[in-house]
C-alpha cells in the first residue's frame, strides 16, 4: 500500500499519513499485478541498493528523459513543472544513482531526477508552488527550503516539521514564493544526503529590480562522498562557461557543503558581489576572491575585459590541484571577443 504524507494543510495540528483506499480487483488481475510486484520490488532493490548488487565497478546511469528540462550552460536544468488550479507544481523523485563525477570517476550518489545537482527551480515573486516529492531511497529524508520565507509546517525538518518520509512514501509542500534571490533546497535528513547530492538552486525573481545581466551562471559547491565538485563534477569535467568582453556576467555561487568553507577566485580582474543569500546589497564590493561558507549564497557580476581562458576555482589547493593539474573545483570561462561594436555617438546638432 503506497502512502502519501501532506503538510498543505494549515489547520491541522498533527501531521497523518493520508492513505489511498483500496479498490476491489478481478482475481486473474490480482494475481498478474503480484507478480509484476515481486518483478518491480527486484529492481527496486537493486535500484535502492546498487553497492551490493553490482559485482563490478559503477557505471554511470544515464539521465532519464524525465530529467531533460531548458539546459541552462553550466551543468545545470531548468525543472519543469505543470500549472494546477494557480499553483506550478513541481515533481521531485530522490533516488539513488551511479553519478561520473570526472572521466572514468564513478561515484554512488543520490540525485533529485536523476542529475546533481537537483533540477533548478526558477519561480516568480509571488506564484503560489506546490512540491510533490516521492522518496525512492533506501532511507527516510525530507526536503528544506533554504532561505524561504515560508508556513513552519512547510520548513521541511523531521521530527520536528513534519515526520520522516519513509521509502517509498511521497510528502507535499505548498507555499507562496515571497523570497526574493538565489536560494536553494536540500534535504535535511544528515550531511551525508546532501553530500551524495540532494540539493538544487532555488531562485526566486523579483517582481521589479531583478540583477540585469547577460548571462547567468549558477555553481554549487559540493565537498561531500562525490569529492570537490562544481555541479555536481569535478575538472575537467566541469561545464565550460561562455562570455563575451563587455557583457555581464551574473555568477551565483552557493554553498551546499556539506562540510567546508571555500574561498572562490577568478582569474582575470575583479568581480562585484551585488547580493548574499538572496539580499542585494546596498553597496556592492569589488573583490577577486570571496569565501563561501555552507548554507551561503553570493550573487556576483563581473564584466571581462579580455578575451582568454579564465579560471574560477577554490584557492584551497588541495580543493582545485594537484601534482597532475588542475581537479576538483575548477571552471573555466572561454571569453571571446564582442560581436558587436558599441554604437557611434549621434550627431550633434538638426
Amino acid at each position: 500500500m503506497s502512502t502519501e504524507l501532506t503538510g498543505t494543510d494549515p489547520s491541522t495540528s498533527e501531521l497523518r499519513p493520508r492513505r489511498r483506499p483500496r479498490r476491489a480487483l478481478p482475481l486473474v488481475l490480482t494475481s498478474l499485478l503480484a507478480a509484476a510486484a515481486v518483478t518491480a520490488g527486484v529492481v527496486a532493490s537493486n535500484a535502492v541498493a546498487p553497492d551490493t548488487a553490482r559485482t563490478g565497478p559503477l557505471v554511470a546511469d544515464p539521465v532519464p528523459p524525465a530529467a531533460a528540462g531548458e539546459d541552462l550552460g553550466d551543468g545545470t536544468r531548468l525543472a519543469q513543472y505543470e500549472a494546477v488550479d494557480g499553483y506550478k507544481v513541481f515533481h521531485l523523485r530522490a533516488a539513488p544513482v551511479a553519478w561520473e563525477v570526472a572521466p572514468g570517476d564513478v561515484r554512488q550518489a543520490y540525485a533529485y531526477n536523476g542529475v546533481v545537482p537537483g533540477p533548478v527551480i526558477r519561480v516568480n515573486e509571488g506564484d503560489k508552488v506546490r512540491f510533490v516529492v516521492q522518496n525512492d531511497l533506501p532511507e527516510t529524508t525530507s526536503l528544506h527550503w533554504h532561505g524561504m520565507d515560508l508556513p513552519n509546517d512547510q520548513d521541511g525538518v523531521p521530527g520536528l516539521t513534519q515526520p520522516e518520509v519513509e521509502p517509498g512514501q511521497s510528502y507535499t509542500y505548498q507555499w507562496t514564493a515571497i523570497s526574493t534571490g538565489t536560494h536553494w533546497y536540500h534535504s535535511h535528513m544528515h550531511g551525508d544526503q546532501e553530500g551524495k547530492g540532494l540539493y538544487g538552486s532555488l531562485e526566486v525573481v523579483p517582481r521589479l529590480g531583478d540583477i540585469s545581466a547577460s548571462r547567468d551562471y549558477r555553481l554549487m559547491i559540493g565537498d561531500g562522498p562525490l569529492g570537490f565538485v562544481f555541479n555536481g563534477k569535478s575538472f575537467p569535467a566541469t561545464a565550460p562557461l561562455r562570455a563575451r568582453v563587455g557583457e555581464r556576467v551574473r555568477i551565483r555561487l552557493i554553498g551546499t557543503g556539506p562540510e567546508m568553507i571555500h574561498p572562490i577566485h577568478l582569474h582575470g580582474g575583479y568581480f562585484e558581489v551585488v547580493a548574499q543569500d538572496g539580499r542585494r546589497l546596498p553597496f556592492p564590493q569589488q573583490m577577486d576572491t570571496v569565501t563561501v561558507s555552507v548554507g551561503q549564497t553570493y550573487d556576483l557580476i563581473w564584466t571581462p575585459t579580455r578575451v582568454g581562458k579564465w579560471m574560477i576555482h577554490c584557492h584551497i589547493f588541495s580543493h582545485a590541484e594537484t601534482h597532475h593539474g588542475m581537479a576538483g573545483l575548477v571552471s573555466i570561462f572561454n571569453v571571446d571577443p564582442p560581436t558587436v561594436g558599441l554604437p557611434l555617438p549621434l550627431p550633434l546638432g538638426g
